[in-house]
């Protein structure tokens, strides 16, 4: 054999070997125990996580519910001061349940959040429910009296049933009255959800605090379990359309038909199902975003398989190709796209710019660990190319995971004390994002599910482009959170030029899976340093226009 053969074979090695040394493009920071979460979100068995600024302060707060199995703690709520965070002492908020999904959402337009937390009611009490004198609860509602004081208000409110398994939950003016309504999926499992039933819930908004379950009455059957829910304009006809994810029972995509009525998409339940989704092989978590930016939403599925390590399986991404007379067509590029198979769970889904480039990336719920250093599964967008943008995610590439003795861990519960044992890779649930200290990078919160591991609060220090955050504040007949809303950023002195589009958001609160966001539409501008916005108000009650915007700011329209 020639020497230049042999020259050639080193240097790949050698490049190869350089390329998964090399830290990943995405830089974040655990900053749990600083920023004061630590040692409270020790020991929990993590499942739900919410973001909101409760009190009007500017510094988004935090709600952790912790699923009450065991010995967990019941579930929490932290007060945001300037980027360190205090545990809260009110005791009706510290509740034992056993919570999948929390989010901070203004239902009765008083200016300030209220919480909603979609729990399973459990056939049995905790020991520690019974020490803190408070029944295992379902769903609950609390009312803000003002400042973060919070009152339980879900006795007879018509959105905490009994006996209902609640997982996601997100938030939607769905007839566009101006008041949010809730969009509440339901475990798929009757007998262990504490549910006699597995129908996700529409609870419509009736004032006051008061619903109503309009579910069939609007045309969404019954039978149809959730455990990712989302609500969005998919076929920018001005109104919001939900996707209920789940795999058991089918992933469904219904329309906004306008009159108070849903309609399911035609031919979208064959292009989202998931044939191999069965028993513990689920699909979780579901989001909207436009991630070619042609101003159309796509969408993002998360899956939770039962044994990825051995048989990885992807998130998967579907394309919106177009709208025809009213339906728009979806089309599986996951391949095509670059979204590879993950070798562990990943339930939740976020479409968020993390490097603040311009280009929306995929968020997983996978934390890969090199050492000591934790590295987010973020899929970065490298740009659009044929119309399909391409995805690269840096982190699976920090250590082995998952080697030869990984994959022989075939039995659960053996595999599971493996990772906690090595610590080079995790996951979570829920992992909403949101700037918790404000200076304009997307943060991380991930509460474990495993009470041997610690939760994260996950600081993004990635070096990027300039960014803007943009909230919406309704009015005359618009919700005041402006939930619903589609924020357009233009290139500067091009409002309304669809080429110079830099992107897209809907405000939205409560997406991915059992998690919450701040209704903020967070953009990475890149290069550029002033901008145009666009605002179009749900139901199309209005538009809002903002020329010559300075970026690394937040703005209220």
């Amino acid at each position: 054999m020639s020497s230049t053969p042999i020259r050639a074979i080193i240097t790949f090695l050698v490049a190869a070997s350089t390329a998964l040394a090399a830290d990943p493009p995405f830089v974040f920071r655990d900053v749990t125990k600083s920023a004061g979460l630590l040692p409270d979100v020790a020991g929990i068995k993590g499942h739900a996580a919410g973001w909101g600024d409760v009190d009007g302060d500017g510094w988004i707060d935090l709600y952790v519910g912790a699923f009450n199995t065991g010995g967990s703690k019941p579930n929490m709520f932290f007060r945001n001061r300037r980027g360190t965070f205090r545990l809260d002492g009110q005791k009706t908020l510290r509740l034992p349940s056993r919570p999948t999904g929390s989010i901070f959402v203004d239902l009765d337009n008083d200016g300030d959040l209220d919480l909603y937390v979609a729990s399973m009611p459990a056939g049995a009490e905790s020991r520690l429910a019974k020490r803190l004198g408070h029944p295992l609860r379902g769903c609950t509602l609390f009312r803000n009296d003002g400042g973060g004081k919070f009152t339980d208000v879900s006795k007879g409110n018509g959105a905490c049933p009994a006996a209902f398994g609640g997982r996601s939950a997100a938030a939607l003016d769905y007839d566009g009255d101006g008041l949010l309504d809730l969009l509440v999926g339901e475990d798929p499992n009757p007998g262990y959800n504490g549910s006699k039933t597995r129908s996700s819930r529409l609870f419509r908004n009736k004032g006051g605090l008061q619903f109503e379950d309009v579910t069939q009455k609007v045309g969404i059957p019954a039978g149809i379990p959730g455990l990712g829910v989302a609500a969005a304009d998919v076929n920018n006809d001005g109104k919001p359309d939900l996707f209920i994810a789940c795999g058991t029972g089918g992933n469904r995509l219904f329309l906004n038909a306008g009159g108070g009525k849903f309609r399911e998409a035609p031919g979208t339940r064959k292009v989202f199902e998931w044939p191999t989704s069965r028993g513990d092989d689920m699909v979780c978590g579901v989001c909207f975003g436009d991630l070619n930016g042609d101003g159309l939403l796509d969408i993002v599925i998360g899956q939770h398989y039962s044994r990825p390590w051995i048989e990885p399986v992807a998130n998967r991404l579907y394309l919106n190709r177009g709208i025809k007379d009213g339906v728009p067509a979806f089309e599986d590029v996951t391949e095509k796209v670059g979204l590879v198979p993950l070798p562990m769970k990943a339930p939740h889904v976020e479409v968020q710019d993390f490097d603040n480039d311009g280009k929306p990336d995929i968020l997983t719920s996978i934390v890969k660990f090199a050492d000591g250093k934790p590295h987010p599964v973020i899929f970065r967008n490298l740009g659009v190319k044929d119309g399909l943008p391409q995805f690269k995610a840096d982190a699976l590439a920090v250590n082995d995971f998952p080697n030869a003795e990984d994959k022989a861990a075939k039995r659960t519960g053996a595999f599971f004390d493996r990772i906690i044992k090595t610590k080079r890779i995790v996951y979570a649930a829920p992992c909403p994002s949101g700037d918790y200290d404000n200076d304009g990078r997307l943060d991380l919160f991930l509460p474990n599910w495993w009470m041997e591991a610690p939760s994260m609060l996950l600081r993004n220090e990635t070096k990027g482009g300039h960014w803007l955050q943009v909230q919406v504040r309704g009015g005359k007949g618009v919700n005041r959170m402006g939930i619903g809303a589609r924020v357009n950023v233009y290139a500067a002195g091009k409002l309304g030029d669809k080429s110079a589009l830099l992107g897209l958001r809907e405000i939205a609160v409560g997406f991915g899976y059992a998690s919450g966001q701040p209704a903020i539409a967070h953009f990475g501008l890149g290069d550029a340093t002033v901008v145009d916005v666009e605002v179009v108000l749900p139901h199309w009650k209005g538009m809002i226009v903002r020329k010559g915007v300075k970026a690394d700011q937040r703005i209220t329209l």
